[in-house]
């Protein structure tokens, strides 16, 4: 599930690992974060990320600078992304990018639109329905619809379903999504995250992918700790599988700091 793994991580981080500073008087935060991956059947995967966030009133935006090197390619990635309260009850995230044809499993162009509905009298349930478009190379597309439900408690439950049609050929492939968080505004963010579903397409060759119908499993665990009131770290632990050989083990670490 490489490619559909990636939409997985990056449409649910969206709403509920939000790292807008605490404080009003340093409203800039930015993450330096270093990744490492080891494939059971040989091979590596490695990563750096750095997120920088601005908040303002209504509005938290993002700008997000990736760099991935794995065996089938080096490539880096640049979006920008922004969260805003329209209303009380509703809010939207709405995010663009895209990289140098570099990396196959990288895409072109992204563009990404979730709509979010505060619900009951207490706005503890979060209606979100969103869409995401990519474009890689080779002429290759995804167009991923999602809906999904979270419940605001102590302990934050979220569920969300993904439908991919994939080109060529409108294969047709959906995922699954299911995560508890907790969340102490300036003290402690964290998740466990699983997901599941089936990949569509496994790119074998650089000249056109086989339609393989995978399914595959990622659990993720995720930190991020405020050690004082402007910084501290994070860390993520994440392990995949996919068919009956693919095995990842992935490590995250890095800091941040709010100014």
């Amino acid at each position: 599930m490489k490619r559909l793994a990636i939409f997985i991580a990056l449409i649910a981080t969206n709403a509920l690992a939000q790292v807008s500073s605490p404080d009003s008087s340093h409203p800039y935060v930015a993450d330096v974060i270093l990744g490492g991956s080891s494939i059971r059947s040989g091979g590596h995967w490695r990563s750096a990320d750095l997120i920088l966030t601005r908040t303002i009133p209504q509005t938290v935006g993002y700008l997000f600078v990736h760099r991935s090197e794995r065996p089938e390619g080096n490539g880096g990635f640049l979006g920008i992304a922004a969260t805003h309260d329209w209303t009380s009850r509703f809010f939207t995230y709405a995010a663009a990018g895209g990289s140098v044809p570099h990396a196959s499993y990288l895409p072109r162009t992204r563009f990404d639109l979730d709509l979010n509905f505060k619900l009951l009298a207490s706005q503890r349930l979060l209606a979100t329905a969103g869409v995401t478009t990519a474009r890689y190379p080779q002429q290759r597309r995804d167009d991923v619809i999602a809906a999904g439900l979270t419940y605001y408690a102590p302990v934050i439950a979220s569920y969300r379903f993904f439908h991919n049609t994939s080109a060529p050929g409108t294969v047709r492939s959906h995922a699954q999504m299911f995560q508890l968080a907790v969340e102490r505004r300036g003290a402690l963010s964290a998740y466990l995250r699983h997901s599941w579903g089936h990949e569509a397409y496994q790119l074998t060759t650089i000249v056109a992918p086989e339609n393989v119908r995978l399914s595959g499993h990622t659990t993720t665990a995720f930190v991020r700790k405020w050690t004082s009131s402007r910084g501290g770290f994070v860390t993520e632990a994440e392990w995949q599988t996919k068919g009956s050989d693919f095995r990842r083990l992935g490590v995250r670490a890095g800091l941040f700091y709010a100014f």
